[in-house]
């Protein structure tokens, strides 16, 4: 994310030598390869995949360009692939087709690195994208970004603890195909904890806290994954943490209706807390808590490494049980297309790679290989909720219910970096490391943040 931050300074310098290049596709020296970078390792399962799906369109297509793909590993967040990316951008040699992760779009479409892609696609072709990845792609009102996987976060719980309660208690869990609050899943949580307190139950022998949050990944510099998981809490209020035009933050992210969804977050810290910033290393997997907000790759994991756990799985809770539209979190990496290419039949030529790499069939084919949600319309239906392990089924029906009808995309701003680690570090993390549940505090986390943005943000407002 750092390095993001980087590049975006750097904006005239990239968007300066993009203007002025008169590139190899232009001049007709490299028509005969189009290149493809991705942030994937060549031996890991996503890789894997992209390299099949680049060797088949040759196959298909032996008269065309060659499409070469070149597997860059990505460090933490990312930044392995992210510098030599940087590089590229600086050296004016960026790749015709390169990997983003979908809130980052913005800030390369604002460094003049990426093109639009409106004018280039097939009829029709971006309305088979889901809502919430449409809505990832598109910047100023121009889709730039094609999602070839989405993502989703639910909340999951210790079948064994959950049946070990009061039966009072356990009526307070809902079904999976039932909407619930976000008070009625702290209530559950204090009553889980107070019940833990004193049982002897052997499905509570491990026990450390209530809920599991992942708020270790923020403490160890992967902010994203705080705003992903709790900006949804401020949609669910009314609000985000930006306003539409992305970059003004005042009055928004520490607004009153936004302080308010935070100090319903904040209750998990009230009293004896029920979550911390702190919690041990794989807490849910090894029976150290009783529920998790976990993401969709907890699925996956817990099917091949932790069998015997028994996990059912709930939808992601709303702020206020009327409310309906999209809510939960979702968005992930993307393809797009460098802006360096000016010969238009080159363009509709690395287009239709695009394409090729997120059509239906490779959406599919993703979930097979990678468990990838997958971004087309068509092909959610491919999600497997039939197979002999009920609890992966439960878990996926949660999944594919979201993606089809509340997932939501991450703000789009051009300072999206810096929004979400000041946001994930400044008010999600310092409300969990200092137990803050009352309003007056969040506020103050929520004002010191949105006066470090904002002042971060003067550079973006024309």
């Amino acid at each position: 994310m750092k390095k993001l931050i980087s590049l975006v300074s750097g904006v005239v310098l990239a968007a300066s030598l993009t203007a002025c290049s008169s590139s190899q596709s232009s001049s007709g020296k490299a028509d005969d390869k189009i290149t493809v970078w991705t942030q994937a390792a060549a031996d890991h399962p996503e890789g894997k995949m992209f390299a099949d799906r680049v060797k088949s369109y040759n196959e298909k297509h032996p008269d065309g360009p060659k499409v070469e793909i070149k597997n860059i590993t990505r460090a933490g967040a990312g930044s392995g692939y992210i510098d030599k990316l940087n590089a590229a951008i600086t050296a004016n040699d960026v790749p015709d087709i390169f990997t983003l992760d979908g809130p980052d779009v913005a800030a390369y479409v604002e460094s003049g690195v990426i093109a639009p892609l409106d004018d280039y696609m097939s009829q029709g072709f971006k309305d088979g994208f889901t809502k919430a990845i449409v809505e990832q792609g598109t910047v100023g009102g121009k889709f730039y970004a094609m999602g070839y996987s989405d993502s989703g976060v639910a909340i999951m719980y210790n079948e064994d603890m959950i049946k070990a309660l009061p039966a009072d208690v356990q009526a307070m869990v809902p079904g999976p195909d039932k909407d619930w609050t976000w008070d009625q899943f702290v209530a559950l949580a204090r009553k889980v904890d107070d019940f833990a307190q004193t049982t002897k139950d052997p499905a509570f022998k491990n026990y450390e806290i209530s809920t599991s949050l992942l708020l270790t990944d923020i403490s160890a510099g992967a902010y994203e994954l705080g705003t992903y998981y709790f900006t949804p809490l401020l949609w669910g209020n009314g609000t985000n943490i930006v306003d539409k035009d992305g970059v003004t933050v005042d009055g928004v992210l520490n607004g009153k209706k936004s302080v308010e969804a935070l100090t319903k977050f904040g209750q998990l810290f009230a009293g004896k807390p029920l979550a911390n910033a702190a919690e041990s290393e794989k807490t849910f997997y090894t029976g150290k808590s009783a529920l998790a907000v976990a993401g969709f790759w907890y699925v996956n994991e817990i099917k091949s490494n932790y069998p015997n756990l028994k996990f059912r799985t709930l939808r992601y809770p709303k702020m206020d049980a009327s409310q309906t539209g999209l809510y939960t979190p979702s968005g992930s990496w993307t393809f797009v297309r460098s802006a360096k290419n000016k010969d238009e039949k080159r363009v509709k030529k690395v287009v239709e790679v695009m394409e090729w790499l997120n059509n239906d069939e490779a959406s599919k084919e993703y979930y097979e290989k990678n468990g990838s949600i997958p971004t087309r319309i068509n092909s959610v239906s491919a999600i497997n909720t039939n197979t002999d392990n009920p609890y992966y089924n439960e878990a996926w029906k949660v999944l594919k219910y979201q993606v089809e009808n509340t997932n939501k995309a991450r703000p789009v701003s051009p300072g999206y970096p810096y929004l979400s680690e000041t946001f994930a570090k400044d008010v999600i993390l310092k409300i969990a490391q200092n137990k803050a549940s009352d309003s007056a505090t969040i506020q103050k986390y929520a004002d010191e943040a949105a006066k470090k943005i904002d002042a971060e943000f003067k550079k973006y407002k024309k």
